[in-house]
């Protein structure tokens, strides 16, 4: 008999009760988890996400899935690279961060060419070759 453990912190759980916990845990911090990144980091993240985005050679029209892509850091600036004609899909595995992650876009203004979809990026929704690039900054 297959023992199913896995580590959540200092502790073993079963494999499926860290997926449970894990969820609670960005259940619990989606309304601050821009500050947290910020304070967690000095702010780093955002040179972090920069570099990124710079490193995506992104064009007009191109088709994008941001994974575990929580509050749309990556995607509002992707959405604007790939413009009208492009497709940027923000997808995460927790309902709570997608819910934000879409409130913040929309509240920018980001709407025409975004699509959201709570995911496990472990087994993805999509066909093969959709996409043209493909991120995940905290996944």
């Amino acid at each position: 008999m297959r023992d199913d453990k896995t580590h959540f912190g200092f502790e073993q759980v079963a494999t499926d009760e860290k997926v449970k916990r894990v969820a609670g845990v960005f259940h619990s911090v989606a309304e601050k988890y821009d500050v947290m990144n910020d304070v967690m980091s000095l702010g780093v993240h955002r040179l972090w996400k920069r570099f990124t985005l710079s490193q995506t050679g992104l064009k007009a029209g191109q088709k994008v899935l941001d994974l575990a892509g929580g509050t749309g850091d990556l995607a509002l600036r992707m959405s604007r690279m790939v413009g009208a004609g492009g497709e940027v899909v923000l997808s995460d595995i927790n309902a709570s961060m997608l819910s934000k992650g879409r409130e913040r876009l929309l509240d920018k203004g980001i709407a025409g060419n975004m699509r959201y979809v709570q995911a496990n990026a472990e087994c993805l929704p999509f066909p093969d070759n959709y996409f043209d690039c493909i991120t995940m900054a905290f996944g």
